[in-house]
């Protein structure tokens, strides 16, 4: 369920002592990524290729490329490959060479030029692998400059060429890097982002011990694909409370609720102003909705305590915040100080004079983004920040933000899906949903509370990918990401 994330030495020691000089084994691994980097340059592209242009390198990643690009094939693909050192002579690159030479056509020297011109669907970047050692050599450095005036999508197989463990670039500018068989650590260097893109992790069936830095895979889902028990009834499957809302900011608490039925939570109360509960009511008539009075500024009135109270005990997890208005911090406050369960804090509640005031929640869960962060800290939104306030507060925070990361101030979990098409308002309202959705299911599921977020955000990220595969980037809504929840777990 996890790849951990490591140097492109610890990479390269842990595939040497599981391969054992076994070719057969290494042939076989290279085959299963080049299965992988095909299918994630395929669902980029969300097309058949027309034309492919492949940058080969002397190694192993030379021949990664090559299938791949072999893989992504049909009959009318024309694939042309430029070989940095030469047609491969000998080893696993000369056998890959053997099985695609009848489809390829090797670019010679003097025609490089004239690749400016062309138009190609997929370029793959095979030319350095996790073996690269900086500097580039001269050739290697005018072939990467080269590569920036040719026209595409462009896919880094497991690393831009360029970037390493003691590099951060120059390098190849990818869109897409799809990393093999772990995390590779330099990806995730704030220097290598500009040449990294977007970024995705294939599991090649390696072996590796267990890490404190990791990323998911599709495999977590697996859990929720697990029958309910037959005896169960809707009083086992989570009981969520959420509170939020106001009378200028009601979208927000509505995509919490909607969320969190979606995500598989069978009894949710929602707290939000009397004056857009009958709209919500007709919106999603699944959940209890209560209604409240509000003060002069649309949010929630202090003045509703007594009632929120008495709803608290009554369910295992709490979400607080979406779209309340900083007005409301007072009142935010006052709800927190004394619930018991499971606390999650989004938008407004992301303030430190509300985490001041937590005390008795079983586990303290937190969903900032940058902005958030800083406002929550006083620092900006880093790795080792987050996993600082996470230890100072024992919380779980969910680092939002391109490469989107987890940490409890011990572990980190990375989150390499997803993307950009979550840039939009309302992806965060929905994910606390799911969020506090699974925590309320996690007894079901048999989770531990950091499980049960980790599975949430990977849900929530597999959903967009499957929206974008669909629809695109551009003409989509937010609330679109609800139909992908079920159709995500049929491909689990």
């Amino acid at each position: 369920m996890h790849l951990p994330v490591l140097t492109c030495a610890e990479a390269a020691a842990e595939e040497t002592r599981f391969i054992q000089g076994r070719t057969n084994v290494s042939w076989q691994l290279m085959q299963r990524a080049a299965q992988g980097i095909a299918q994630e340059a395929l669902t980029f592209l969300n097309r058949r290729p027309q034309k492919i242009l492949v940058l080969a390198g002397k190694g192993k990643n030379g021949a990664d490329a090559l299938l791949a690009a072999k893989n992504c094939c049909q009959n009318s693909t024309s694939i042309e490959v430029i070989f940095s050192d030469g047609i491969p002579r000998n080893g696993l690159p000369y056998k890959a060479w053997k099985l695609c030479q009848k489809t390829v056509t090797v670019v010679p020297q003097n025609r490089l030029t004239s690749l400016k011109k062309e138009k190609f669907c997929l370029i793959f970047d095979g030319l350095l692998g996790q073996g690269f050692q900086a500097p580039l050599s001269d050739k290697m450095a005018r072939l990467v400059e080269f590569s920036h005036s040719l026209k595409g999508l462009r896919i880094a197989v497991d690393l831009p060429s360029g970037i390493g463990d003691d590099s951060t670039g120059p390098a190849f500018r990818a869109d897409l890097t799809i990393s093999i068989g772990c995390l590779k650590r330099p990806l995730l260097s704030p220097l290598a982002q500009r040449f990294v893109g977007r970024l995705r992790v294939i599991d090649i069936g390696l072996p590796f011990p267990e890490s404190n830095e990791s990323c998911t895979t599709a495999t977590l889902l697996s859990v929720l694909n697990q029958p309910r028990p037959a005896r169960t009834d809707k009083r086992l499957q989570g009981k969520l409370l959420i509170i939020g809302g106001s009378e200028n900011l009601s979208g927000a608490v509505m995509m919490n609720t909607a969320a969190a039925l979606q995500a598989g939570t069978a009894l949710v109360t929602t707290c939000l102003p009397q004056s857009i509960k009958a709209k919500a009511v007709v919106v999603y008539p699944e959940a209890m909705w209560r209604g409240f009075a509000t003060s002069k500024d649309g949010s929630i009135a202090v003045k509703n305590l007594p009632l929120i109270k008495k709803l608290l005990p009554q369910n295992e997890v709490l979400l607080i915040g979406s779209g309340m208005s900083k007005s409301a911090v007072p009142f935010i406050q006052k709800a927190v100080k004394s619930f018991r369960g499971d606390l999650v804090l989004d938008a407004d509640a992301l303030r430190p004079e509300v985490i001041r005031k937590v005390s008795h929640a079983k586990n303290l869960v937190l969903l900032p983004h940058a902005g958030e962060f800083k406002r929550l800290s006083r620092q900006s939104l880093s790795i080792a920040t987050g996993k600082k306030y996470a230890k100072k507060w024992n919380a779980i925070v969910v680092l939002k933000g391109p490469l989107t990361a987890i940490t409890d101030g011990t572990r980190v979990v990375y989150i390499p899906w997803g993307g950009p098409i979550l840039a939009r308002g309302g992806s965060g309202d929905i994910l606390a949903g799911m969020v506090g959705s699974l925590l309320a299911r996690r007894k079901s599921l048999g989770l531990l509370a950091f499980n049960a977020v980790e599975l949430a955000v990977t849900w929530h990220a597999f959903a967009a990918d499957d929206l974008r595969k669909k629809w695109g980037e551009e003409a989509v809504r937010t609330t679109q990401l609800l139909s992908g929840l079920p159709s995500v777990l049929k491909k689990v």
